[in-house]
């Protein structure tokens, strides 16, 4: 009966592929090819790197893998078996001679040489066990540099998502000051004229002044006085339409476009420095 070998060494020279023309095709160093050829499994790997490439190399060359794999397997338990047998003969052996120089009294002793087969086969279990957990070990050392690449990953996206936000809000927060009072306006569009254009209280006149707007077309105003902030005018002019104000001291007049406003106090009519949407304050 041919070994693994033999087969995987005559399916490929039945291909004609030479030795190295098969390591360039399954990754295998050439080298471990020949081993396997040889049917000598015993280069310094780890198990499951030996039973990879026998299975790597039989399905290249188109054999049966599950059938190299169960012979493998089984030439495997058949040489284990071989070394706990010889194992227990040599430690038999060694028992013999020491008994034959001993004294008297230990010739009583009975023989047990299988105790120190199972003890001989205890250092190869060991070396089989660490050489599986190598591979294992390599595994779990992967997961971990995988799962904390992935930790870094979800931080580093929360991070920035935060970093968004809070420019979003600054920018948000910075341009609410100037323009609040002024999204006020279609809000508040349809809502009747406040203006206290006729209202004098008792000893007030003296110490107040009026203004005069007139619309030259449709626009939003808003006139707040600084000194109590109080709201003396709040509506949406259309064109031809003139509303009188007192006041006292400054005010803050918002509106939406200055090139349909045209404002007149102590006796002098202008329009306002700029079109659209502006601020200014009068004295």
């Amino acid at each position: 009966m041919q070994s693994i070998g033999e087969r995987l060494e005559e399916a490929r020279k039945r291909k004609g592929i030479s030795l190295r023309e098969a390591a360039e095709a399954t990754k295998i160093r050439s080298d471990f090819l020949g081993h396997i050829e040889s049917n000598k499994m015993d280069f310094d790997l780890p198990e499951i790197y030996k039973r990879g490439f026998l299975k790597n190399y039989a399905r290249y060359l188109k054999l049966d893998v599950e059938k190299i794999m169960t012979d493998y397997h089984a030439q495997l338990l058949g040489n284990s078996r071989l070394g706990k047998k010889n194992g227990a003969e040599w430690f038999g052996q060694m028992e013999v001679k020491q008994s034959e120089n001993d004294a008297a009294p230990e010739n009583d002793e009975p023989d047990e040489p299988a105790p120190y087969g199972r003890i001989a086969q205890k250092p190869a279990d060991e070396t089989h066990s660490s050489r599986k957990r190598v591979p294992e070990q390599e595994d779990e050392d992967a997961d971990k540099t995988f799962y904390l690449k992935i930790g870094l990953i979800f931080v580093g996206t929360l991070a920035l998502v935060f970093v968004i936000f809070g420019l979003i809000w600054a920018i948000l927060g910075s341009g609410g000051d100037s323009s609040g009072e002024l999204t006020e306006g279609p809000e508040l569009r349809d809502q009747p004229a406040v203006s206290e254009a006729n209202t004098t209280r008792p000893g007030e006149a003296s110490g107040s002044d009026s203004i005069t707007l007139t619309a030259s077309g449709n626009v939003y105003v808003l006139v707040r006085q600084r000194s109590d902030n109080k709201e003396l005018y709040r509506n949406t002019m259309s064109a031809d339409e003139t509303v009188t104000l007192d006041k006292s001291g400054p005010v803050d007049i918002l509106f939406t476009a200055g090139e349909n406003l045209i404002i007149e106090q102590a006796g002098e009519r202008f329009r306002p420095n700029t079109t659209g949407t502006a601020k200014i304050t009068l004295q």
